[in-house]
């Protein structure tokens, strides 16, 4: 419920924490200079946004009380709203994680990595809390992380060098300026991730992101690539067709299952005769989906969009989250951006922004908080806490309820808690982070750019999609058909990202380490050696949750 619950709402760059400011943004801001109110008005639906200049007052200014009925009501009608939204979307996610958990959890055993900390926290056969690596891994990275924060207060003493930003020595030579993210992190969260993952996938990860790194550096010394974050070789479109044909092998492999248990819903003969152990019973999941999506599409279809563009966002939306929870459920990545491989990015690409319409642009830049970077989607936790639930440890029918009942609440409190500091601090007073400001400008100014500037299909990001879309399923048919093939296709898209760029010296090390360990100790030394990389998270984790808990404490 925690995980669900700040997935949603706990970064302006990542899902949901730029909502408040991107309803209200185009409307405070608005000016006869840029034109707003005759350009982008009109494509904004009243009831989604937040429009009246005298409760807007005090939100941009500060200085005032957010407890006053004018400014209650005004808030939350779409307070209310995009919780029900926010709602449906995780509960169509839920209905659909409780048809697929038996298949993957069940029949296929995945090992969902993710789960192991906190299954082993609170099971007693894992002896995880009388484990001396596991004391020294929380010491070890509690301990670098406290002294850090102390140095913050203490300038003079020397600061344990977690990372390093390369950037000045690249970005005034050609071609290696275009190398996308410059700067790498050996953190002790980013060790214990790595430590969880396959070795093929940490293999392939180390191997695609050195070649991405050649694709910008060889194109961009022949002057086809001048910017590392658009146009060619147009990575983040080959991603987005990467993410596609992952979706498509998913599908393809789970074919059958998916048949039978349709069969099962509807009252046919099929070998899935006991649903009892579900979050949700087959019928039941699949008429709480079918709700789900006819709520969605009533939403998005009452904001202007056309029926087709609902479908095709709606299908790639839900087959996009059911890839990236077996993403998680397979393998375990430290990171899934997947921002560039959203249907609203996908759709602009393959229809271009004219066949979207101007109602659908602006649908889409107030639902682009839920469509930035996936880092922190709460959607795969959903499958995860089925997961966790199996041997007696939870009923999964109680977690579904409230899995169910966290998404809304989450977002109310999320109005409120932006509301409240809004009217205390101002967001347009420089007490608060600029880029509570800035994410809306830039959501903002990007439709008026899309408005202004409507183009048709943009054919080399199609193009670039494509061939992502057969690289991967090419891998995958090699990866499915020969045992000692090395690479695995997940790691194709997921490679280029800040995260995994900036995590390879750690995953290469990880990698050898853990390659040695099993070579050479087997199975046993790899259990003997985890609860040290369990402490590593742990240890990271905990010290940071008091950080921003003290941080808070001292703001107010």
């Amino acid at each position: 419920m925690l995980g669900v619950s700040t997935g949603l709402v706990c970064s302006v760059h990542d899902l949901g924490g730029a909502l408040a400011g991107t309803i209200a943004y185009p409307f405070w801001f608005a000016t006869e200079q840029n034109g707003w109110r005759e350009l982008l008005w009109p494509n904004l639906p009243s009831w989604l946004t937040m429009r009246d200049p005298n409760a807007l007052a005090g939100f941009y200014s500060g200085g005032a009380s957010a407890y006053n009925w004018s400014v209650i009501k005004q808030w939350a009608v779409p307070a209310v709203w995009w919780a029900s939204f926010v709602g449906a979307l995780m509960w169509a996610c839920l209905c659909l994680h409780s048809l697929v958990r038996r298949r993957w959890a069940d029949e296929e055993k995945l090992p969902f990595p993710i789960t192991i900390l906190p299954v082993q926290a609170v099971d007693e056969r894992a002896h995880l809390w009388r484990s001396k690596l596991w004391w020294l891994a929380i010491a070890i990275s509690s301990g670098m992380g406290a002294w850090n924060v102390l140095t913050g207060w203490l300038p003079a003493l020397p600061v344990v060098p977690l990372s390093f930003d390369y950037s000045a020595y690249v970005q005034h030579r050609h071609p290696w300026n275009l190398i996308p993210y410059q700067a790498v992190s050996w953190t002790p969260w980013y060790i214990g991730l790595s430590y969880l993952m396959p070795l093929d996938l940490a293999f392939s990860l180390l191997f695609f992101d050195v070649l991405w790194v050649a694709e910008y550096l060889v194109t961009g010394y022949f002057g086809w690539c001048v910017s590392p974050y658009g146009g060619f070789p147009y990575g983040q479109d080959q991603t987005a067709g990467g993410f596609l044909a992952l979706v498509a092998a998913f599908l393809w492999l789970d074919r059958r299952y998916i048949a039978q248990v349709l069969r099962r819903s509807l009252g046919l003969s099929s070998r899935l005769r006991d649903d009892s152990q579900e979050a949700l019973s087959y019928r039941g999941a699949v008429l709480g989906l079918a709700v789900g999506v006819g709520y969605l599409w009533w939403f998005l279809a009452r904001g202007g969009m056309p029926g087709w563009v609902v479908a095709s966002f709606l299908t790639l939306y839900f087959a996009l989250s059911l890839a990236l929870s077996r993403l998680r459920a397979q393998l375990g990545p430290p990171t899934h951006d997947l921002m560039w491989a959203m249907p609203n990015f996908m759709l602009a690409n393959l229809a271009g922004t004219r066949w979207l319409g101007p109602k659908t642009l602006g649908m889409f830049t107030l639902m682009k908080p839920y469509l930035l970077s996936q880092r922190n989607s709460p959607v795969p936790l959903q499958l995860e806490a089925l997961k966790m639930a199996e041997g007696g440890r939870m009923e999964r029918r109680r977690t579904a309820v409230v899995l169910a009942l966290a998404a809304p609440l989450a977002v109310v409190c999320y109005f409120w808690a932006s509301v409240h500091v809004g009217y205390r601090m101002g967001l347009g007073t420089g007490k608060t982070a600029q880029w509570m400001l800035s994410v809306p400008r830039w959501l903002t100014e990007d439709l008026a750019t899309n408005l202004r500037h409507q183009a048709g299909p943009h054919l080399p990001g199609s193009m670039a999609m494509g061939t992502g879309f057969v690289v991967t399923l090419v891998l995958m048919f090699l990866k499915l058909s020969f045992s000692w093939w090395p690479l695995h296709p997940v790691a194709f898209p997921i490679a280029l990202s800040s995260t995994i760029q900036s995590m390879t010296p750690v995953i290469l090390g990880t990698w050898l380490f853990k390659a040695l360990l099993l070579r050479y100790g087997g199975l046993r030394a790899h259990r003997a050696a985890l609860p040290f990389f369990l402490g590593l998270l742990a240890g990271d984790a905990t010290l940071h949750t008091i950080r921003l808990v003290v941080l808070a404490a001292a703001a107010r």
